[in-house]
């Protein structure tokens, strides 16, 4: 019986071809936007779960009151982890891992021509391998990072510095303040793509102590901040409040006045939660227009279905005279709806498949290929499948099992259990989704360029932002002095970190405000001001204000920050134990994230000599250079990298232009913009699909109703009009209801901006209008052609 359900369904699939390929063919297209938003969305919360003992990993955090100002910090003290193992039962094991904040340069000693800049180089306790579930590929767990200087790489490392060869006890020269020699003692699995700890380098964190720069963050052995990032392994996750109870009574053992506040989090929530998760700030939006265009697909597969099945009334009239029970033409429904869902569905997996790469390049990540099989994931298809054919199979099998055999034999028009009044409701519901999500892609797209466009207080066209590391060393005066010379060079100027890439934070306090407050401080240059276009607000009086060290510059906002005098030249800030002069007022200017209005600023100014020698020689800054508008921008950056090969031939040359800086703290938004115009797109094209069916089988089912009113002398236009204005009559009701909804929930998104812009009413108006007009395109071309058809023939056929 089932197969000859199939053969029947497939002939029907057959002789209806175009009707079959609309169908299943916006019913994969649906499918296919579902599934790459669902592989992303399980993706992104599966982080961290691969780690056998995930449900009990936690990371430690501080909760910090500045002055008012609430920091978390994740850093802490090289003592935390084993103070809090040692004084609470409740925990397992404790971890600390830390992070260089540079690249640093490595050199395979056997090759010491080589030589590569890596950023993701850690130092890890001894039980980095039994604390986690990386796999470790050579070398023993326990032995790995027993020992100081001991290094572990990963696949993709080993086979690039040491190729085909086996690199266990062959070394690798790593260059900070000076170079160390570490031992490679075990290679370990490429860390999967959802692991929110991905380094390509593990060492030992015992050779900290003896590396200059780390010595002194060993110094002490208090319980509280520092600079490593702490893990814990808790026996049981129902001690979570017993361990962060231990970790403050330890907090006020060193320290009685101390009022951090520490806690515990879910490693497992780390990558969702945290504070600077910029590719899952929509993990929440996705699935909301993964659920849109599947209810838009199953909208139009139910709409034809209900048309396709109306026509096989008489079909099933004849099967019930026979004898076909009523559960018997339902299940035959059913078995047709499960083989259009499954040719749909390989469909949708194969375009998936080759369409993975493009979608989560626009999501600026890389998933592992390996995850498409996960079993998770493969469990949530198999439940979208199933959903799929009961919903898709529900309504045409209860409709059609219910019809009456006696009325459908001896009737000569369609059934009136067709669905008519579905198909309206469908027809309308496509165009709500469908009109909506392009409504909210143009204030997207609105938003974007609206903050592109803010002042943020600098000029950021035709500059280019060098980092330079301390392999520069004194050759920072004459390569800057070489790129001055450069003919499309108007100004350069130094900074210690890249604009809205960083800053360094004191505690400062004012006689107005004299609890400690965090303050960002940039170090610069003389010409920084000049360079960037930075506006006075208060300029210093003496020309030579940058030759003295006790003296700051600060910008607007501190003033109201730290409470001072409407003119506060001559009043001081203090920075710890160091008394600063405020000697000038820079206009506001954001230098970092729009999200949040401009925060306070200090600067600190050197001369120009001094900026190029200490900051860029001594300690690595960054070098920004302004050219001019009309410059041959290749041929400059080409001109450029030749200088700094002559100067630092240990460190790749790198840059990035200030613009680009700035458009990246929206990357989020501009990969929302993109997400949506692609479903737009797709909403678009489902909804012009079903339309163009819908408006297919009206004409045929009018196609006598045309040939009398055009033999009566009805025009082409008005035939065309009489077919259209059903169908354009539901898309104006789409729009009625879809602009309220989507100015509502683009008025919510837009809170969450400091910039924002205005939602115009020609916005609403537009994606109207083009609604309409794509309806009208679609409707008219069947209306045209059966306003064409010849009367004669639409009269004399049954």
């Amino acid at each position: 019986m089932i197969k000859n359900y199939i053969k029947i369904a497939w002939r029907n699939l057959l002789k209806n071809k175009l009707s079959g390929i609309i169908t299943t063919g916006g019913l994969a297209i649906g499918l296919t936007a579902c599934t790459l938003i669902l592989f992303y969305v399980a993706h992104e919360r599966s982080y961290d779960r691969f780690h056998a003992d995930s449900d009990r990993m936690y990371t430690v955090e501080a909760q910090v009151n500045m002055g008012g100002d609430t920091i978390y910090m994740n850093a802490m003290n090289a003592t935390v982890g084993a103070l809090t193992e040692n004084a609470s039962p409740a925990v397992a094991s404790s971890l600390r891992l830390k992070d260089e904040y540079k690249p640093v340069i490595l050199t395979n000693t056997q090759q010491p021509g080589v030589r590569f800049s890596e950023k993701d180089f850690s130092y890890a306790d001894a039980n980095f391998f039994n604390f986690f579930s990386f796999k470790l590929l050579k070398g023993s767990k326990t032995e790995a990072l027993a020992k100081p200087y001991s290094l572990v790489l990963s696949q993709d490392m080993a086979k690039k510095y040491f190729g085909n060869q086996n690199p266990i006890g062959e070394s690798i020269s790593v260059r900070k303040d000076s170079t160390y020699l570490f031992t490679v003692t075990g290679v370990m699995e490429n860390t999967p793509s959802n692991s929110s700890i991905h380094p390509d380098f593990v060492a030992s964190l015992s050779s900290m102590p003896t590396m200059n720069d780390y010595k002194r963050d060993f110094d002490s052995e208090v319980f509280r901040l520092g600079a490593f990032p702490t893990y814990l392994k808790l026996n049981n996750a129902s001690d979570v409040k017993m361990v962060e109870k231990t970790m403050q009574e330890l907090s006020t053992q060193g320290n009685a006045d101390a009022t951090d506040v520490y806690s515990l989090n879910l490693l497992t929530d780390k990558h969702l939660n945290g504070r600077d998760a910029s590719n899952t700030r929509y993990i929440s939006i996705f699935p909301l227009i993964a659920v849109l265009i599947l209810i838009l697909a199953l909208v139009n597969y139910l709409s034809l279905s209900t048309a396709r099945a109306s026509l096989r009334s008489k079909e099933i009239g004849v099967r019930k005279v026979n004898g076909a029970s009523r559960k018997s033409v339902a299940f035959q429904f059913y078995i047709e709806s499960t083989l259009y869902v499954l040719l749909a569905f390989v469909v949708s997996v194969a375009l998936s498949v080759v369409l993975k790469p493009w979608f989560f390049g626009i999501l600026g990540i890389e998933i592992d290929a390996a995850f498409f099989l996960n079993p998770t994931f493969l469990g949530i298809l198999a439940g979208l499948l199933v959903f799929t054919i009961l919903v898709t199979g529900f309504y045409p099998a209860l409709v059609m099992s219910a019809f009456n055999p006696v009325e459908n034999l001896r009737s000569s028009r369609v059934s009136k259990m067709g669905g008519v009044r579905l198909r309206k409701v469908c027809t309308t519901v496509q165009f709500v989704i469908a009109i909506a999500l392009l409504v909210s892609g143009i204030i997207i797209h609105q938003q974007l360029d609206f903050v592109r466009g803010v002042d943020t207080g600098l000029n950021r066209s035709d500059v280019v932002m060098l980092p330079l590391q301390k392999t520069m060393g004194t050759n920072s005066t004459p390569f800057r002095n070489e790129i001055e010379k450069l003919s499309q060079i108007t100004n350069t100027a130094v900074t210690q970190y890249p604009i809205y890439k960083g800053y360094n934070m004191f505690f400062v306090s004012s006689e107005q405000m004299p609890d400690a407050i965090g303050l960002p401080i940039f170090a610069v240059d003389d010409d920084f001001f000049q360079t960037l276009d930075v506006n006075w607000e208060l300029k210093p009086e003496d020309e030579h204000y940058y030759s003295k060290s006790d003296q700051v510059v600060i910008n607007e906002a501190a003033i109201s920050k730290f409470k001072l005098g409407s003119n506060p030249i001559g009043e001081s800030l203090l920075f710890g134990n160091s008394k600063r002069e405020i000697i000038g007022v820079v206009k506001d200017f954001h230098f970092e994230n729009l999200d949040a209005p401009i925060n306070a600023l200090a600067l600190f100014v050197n001369s120009k000599t001094q900026a190029t020698t200490d900051i860029l020689g001594k300690s690595g800054g960054c070098l920004f250079v302004r050219f001019q508008p009309d410059s041959d921008v290749s041929q400059l950056l080409s001109q450029m990298e030749a200088i700094y090969t002559q100067y630092d031939s240990a460190t790749p040359f790198e840059y990035q232009f200030l613009d680009d800086a700035f458009d990246a703290m929206f990357r989020s938004e501009e990969r929302l913009s993109q997400v949506f115009n692609l479903f737009i797109i797709l909403a678009m094209l489902i909804a012009g699909l079903g339309l163009f069916a819908l408006a297919t089988f009206s004409a045929q089912q009018r196609v006598k109703e045309l040939g009398v009113r055009k033999v009566l002398g009805a025009s082409v236009i008005q035939l065309t009009t009489l077919l259209s204005f059903d169908f354009l009559k539901l898309i104006f009701l789409a729009i009625l209801i879809a602009s309220p909804l989507a100015w509502y929930f683009m008025h919510l998104w837009l809170q969450d901006f400091n910039y924002k812009t205005t939602i115009h009413w020609w916005v609403f108006l537009g994606a109207g209008t083009g609604a309409m007009a794509l309806a009208i395109l679609t409707v008219s071309f069947q209306a045209i052609k059966a306003a064409l058809a010849n009367p004669v023939k639409s009269l004399r056929t049954e």
